[in-house]
Parts: structure tokens; C-alpha cells; sequence
């Protein structure tokens, strides 16, 4: 199948019933999905792997992957952190460092998971390289919802990915192309195109992809 086709193929469908960033970031704040360390220069810049407008987005999986961008030119240290809208710290931290321009894709371990239908907060912290003071964040939701008739285990991952997106479910549709990238040849094709679908400011390069 030609990558051409492949990426027309893929078609994202947003949840109806869930909101947009405007309507669902807590206390009347828009969260910011892709930040940078320099505006003139654009020279350390963080893009999460989310539609622009649709920031409610969801998972079938109790520990879901999430993923996003680095774009830099020197090493460059960040924290990632899950909250639960119920408590004041987070419930899971994990600090990395990256050497080079590069997606990261995060499962979360399996002594966490997700509550069905509890809406989760995700945020990156980034320190820009050269002044330590200085540090760019995103942050999105992730919600866990039982769609038990989604029956995809026979499926391949491409396959597997349009039926995710077809019904919504966003992060899951993202986590079986990143999975998949190195046996499937149209996973990087899909992921623009639904990363362009939902006009999103990430342009993620699976040639790097670090899995954590």
C-alpha cells in the first residue's frame, strides 16, 4: 500500500461528548500544547502529540502511552508528570535526559493505572539548555473509558490504529503507530496525517523514537 494512501486512509473523529481545550482545562487556563525556549530561534522546542482544539482526549488502556516531541540541537533534561485531579502531588514522575531531536513515547508502569472515567492531567517540563532557570511546559488530559466492543487483537497495527481513530480514541490510535514504526512503513505517514488532521504543531519523525 502506497504511504500516500495509507495517510488518506486514516481518519481522526473526535469524541463529541468530550469538550475543547477552551471548555476543559481547569480554572479557566489554556494549556499550551507546543511551547519553545526561544521564540526568535525556535532553538529547543516541546510538542505534544495532541489535536490543537480537542485537549479531552481518550485511552481503553489502564496504563496508556503518551507521547511527544523534543526538538533540539544540545542535550536537554525534562519531567514528566500524571495528576490526579483529586490530589495535590502528582502520582507518577519520570525525569530523562535527551541527547538529540527525538518522539518520546511513555507507557505508564503498571503499579499505576487510570480510573474509568476520571479526566487525568499530563504535563512535560522542559529545562532550556544554557539556563537552568529557564523551563517551557505543556500539559493535556487523558481519560480512560471501558470500550470493551472495540475488539482490535486481530487486527494489524495500521489497522488497529484507523479503528482507534475512527471512534475517538486519540491516544491509542498514536500508541500502536509508535509501536509499530519500525515493522510498518506507513506509521510515520498516519501519524502526520492525523497529527495534521487535528492541527497539531508536532511534525513527529519516528526515526527516533524513545520508548519509555
Amino acid at each position: 500500500m502506497p504511504s500516500s494512501y495509507a495517510g488518506e486512509r486514516i481518519r481522526w473523529t473526535p469524541d463529541s461528548d468530550r469538550g475543547s481545550v477552551e471548555s476543559t482545562l481547569s480554572g479557566g487556563r489554556r494549556g499550551q500544547a507546543a511551547v519553545s525556549c526561544n521564540a526568535a530561534h525556535h532553538a529547543t522546542q516541546l510538542a505534544l502529540l495532541i489535536p490543537k482544539h480537542q485537549d479531552s482526549l481518550l485511552t481503553t488502556r489502564a496504563q496508556p502511552t503518551l507521547a511527544w516531541q523534543i526538538t533540539t540541537a544540545t542535550p536537554v533534561s525534562m519531567t514528566f508528570h500524571l495528576s490526579d485531579p483529586d490530589l495535590a502531588t502528582p502520582i507518577y514522575t519520570r525525569a530523562l535526559q535527551l541527547e538529540k531531536t527525538s518522539v518520546v513515547s511513555l507507557t505508564l508502569p503498571e503499579n499505576y493505572h487510570l480510573t474509568a472515567g476520571k479526566r487525568y492531567r499530563w504535563t512535560v517540563f522542559v529545562s532550556c539548555p544554557g539556563d537552568h532557570q529557564a523551563e517551557i511546559s505543556a500539559r493535556s488530559f487523558v481519560e480512560y473509558v471501558d470500550r470493551e466492543s472495540l475488539d482490535v487483537n486481530h487486527l494489524s497495527n495500521l489497522e488497529q490504529a484507523r479503528a482507534y481513530a475512527d471512534r475517538g480514541i486519540w491516544y491509542d490510535a498514536i500508541a500502536v503507530l509508535l509501536t509499530g514504526n519500525h515493522e510498518e512503513t506507513d506509521a510515520e505517514t498516519m501519524v502526520q496525517s492525523l497529527l495534521e488532521q487535528g492541527e497539531s504543531s508536532a511534525e513527529a519523525t519516528l526515526s527516533a523514537v524513545v520508548h519509555l
